[in-house]
């Protein structure tokens, strides 16, 4: 314990992300109300929904929303996806002089279908020789911090993490994050975390674990097994967006409070659906928010009903009247 106590920052080229713990970048999730919810809550960097190199050369408008963000969400991180060098690298200085991210991530773990279908994502870890092109690439085309998210490998057949990590050492990069598992296992095992203390022990950048930390003494258990120089936290963020702050109050030696009471949820998803109509307009924010409605009220039992009816709602009015109703519930 008194090893983990002493992780407090981590330091990447001249960022600094105090704490070291990280909002992973997740399609459909990360917008820019839920990171705040999340830098509020103690996350010492946040990461843009990956974003398609070949849209952002196109000049895509929906593409640049993805990337539209507030300074206090610095440090924020940026992560793009593709299979061409080139085109990989233009995106990423199209990205620092536009929108002026302290990193800019490589996505080499996404293992969603639309993704692989390009061959990029975790595809790439089927061709290890051109994701190390397309890292040196993009770190030649910038000069903010590069860093790289990866899974173990494509297949079990094909565990290729450590060697892939000591090739992309080479490149230039400053910092890579492991999911240690493959592209094919999707999220259907448990994460080998052997895999992240190897890592660790065979390079000598900042290695960020990720996979499987859902409690925050499930992430002490990462720092202490893996050694492992910060954590990225993804599904464990959308069960408890107060995570973040309840990990932090571990690792300086405080008590563990549960932030999370039902009151709580209740309050902080009627402020997230707020946010997503300030930022994306009524219309779109009913939308969007019915993805979140199960994460904030998961495990409510006895509330089954109003669940579906705010899945349900035809207007963030109804939404907002379903919400109120429900606090009165909890309390």
């Amino acid at each position: 314990m008194d090893s983990v106590q002493k992780i407090t920052a981590l330091t990447i080229g001249k960022v600094c992300i105090k704490p070291p713990l990280i909002l992973a970048p997740m399609a459909g999730y990360t917008d820019q109300a839920f990171r705040q919810i999340c830098k509020a809550n103690g996350a010492g960097l946040v990461c843009t929904e990956f974003v398609s190199s070949d849209g952002l050369v196109r000049s895509s408008e929906k593409t640049y929303d993805y990337l539209r963000f507030s300074d206090f969400e610095r440090p924020i991180s940026m992560q793009i996806f593709g299979n061409n060098p080139v085109v990989m690298a233009e995106a990423a200085n199209l990205i620092e002089n536009e929108f002026h991210p302290d990193l800019i991530d490589i996505n080499a773990g996404c293992s969603v279908r639309k993704v692989i279908k390009k061959n990029a994502g975790s595809a790439l870890l089927k061709n290890p020789p051109l994701l190390e092109k397309i890292a040196r690439a993009v770190v030649e085309a910038v000069s903010v911090p590069v860093t790289v998210k990866m899974r173990s490998g494509w297949d079990r057949q094909s565990i290729i993490a450590v060697e892939t990590a000591q090739r992309l050492e080479q490149t230039g990069i400053k910092a890579i994050t492991i999911h240690p598992r493959t592209a094919v296992d999707g999220f259907r095992h448990p994460a080998d975390w052997s895999l992240i203390k190897e890592i660790k022990k065979k390079i000598s950048l900042p290695v960020i674990g990720n996979g499987d930390v859902f409690t925050p003494t499930a992430a002490l258990r990462m720092f202490t097994e893996t050694n492992c120089d910060a954590i990225m936290i993804g599904r464990g963020a959308l069960e408890n967006p107060w995570i973040f702050r309840q990990i932090s109050d571990l690792l300086e030696d405080k008590p563990l409070i549960s932030y999370d009471s039902p009151t709580e949820r209740v309050k902080l998803c009627r402020r997230h659906l707020e946010m997503e109509i300030q930022y994306r307009g009524e219309v779109v924010a009913h939308k969007e928010m019915k993805k979140f409605y199960r994460w904030y009220l998961r495990g409510f039992g006895h509330v089954s009903e109003i669940r579906e009816k705010l899945v349900r709602s035809k207007s963030v009015q109804e939404a907002f009247n379903i919400l109120d109703e429900l606090a009165h519930v909890t309390k």
